[in-house]
């Protein structure tokens, strides 16, 4: 039964980015307000409603920032960070549309101040792979030298490592893990700036991140 749509894949988009609260990164009512400019299935209104929130979001999270307001500033970065990604929601495919490599940029700009601010701080990381890097975040439950069980998350075709901490990685370092959320070819970064596309054998992936985490490489 359809939520807030009658277009099953509006209705699962908008549930995807509002589900997001459990973990601070979004608001219902900014969510309600959203859906209300939208005229489904206009790609176009939804791409209008999403990014207008996203840069009204992150323009309160940067006062707050500037007037010291850390906690503030915190939930309105991780919010602007899901908003600016559901906004190009839409716009993914080929040709590359300029609009999404802009809101992905915004995207990772935004969640970049929000995990400086985390406390411990979230730290990027940048994965080897052949003769490029996965773009990712090491999530710590805490920095206090004991020795922690590590979750690695990799997300789908349209995730981010960014939005794998409202998924995965907050709950994760609440119950006292370590959280590696990273891109992998296909995914996020590694599409979007990168080129790399996806691949069937996973494992080509997965082992240089396990490698890294094996030898300490991301400081777990």
């Amino acid at each position: 039964m359809a939520l807030v749509f009658r277009d099953e894949l509006f209705d699962a988009q908008w549930l995807r980015t509002a589900g997001h609260a459990s973990y601070g990164g979004a608001e219902l009512g900014e969510c309600a307000a959203a859906a209300k400019r939208i005229a489904e299935p206009d790609g176009e209104s939804w791409f209008r409603a999403w990014f207008e929130l996203a840069e009204t979001v992150f323009a309160a999270a940067e006062k707050y920032a500037a007037g010291g307001s850390r906690p503030a500033a915190l939930s309105s970065y991780l919010r602007a960070a899901n908003y600016f990604r559901a906004a190009y929601t839409f716009l993914i495919g080929a040709p590359v549309d300029p609009r999404l490599v802009d809101l992905y940029r915004r995207q990772r700009a935004a969640f970049a101040a929000a995990a400086r601010l985390m406390q411990p701080a979230a730290e990027p990381v940048a994965i080897p792979y052949g003769g490029a890097s996965l773009h990712g975040y090491l999530f710590r439950a805490a920095i206090d030298g004991r020795p922690r069980p590590t979750l690695v998350v990799t997300g789908g075709y349209d995730s981010t490592a960014e939005e794998a901490y409202f998924f995965s990685a907050a709950a994760a370092v609440a119950r006292g893990y370590h959280c590696l959320a990273f891109d992998g070819p296909g995914q996020g970064a590694a599409i979007i700036e990168d080129g790399l596309v996806f691949r069937p054998d996973w494992e080509a992936v997965i082992g240089p991140v396990l490698a890294g985490l094996l030898i300490g490489a991301f400081g777990t």
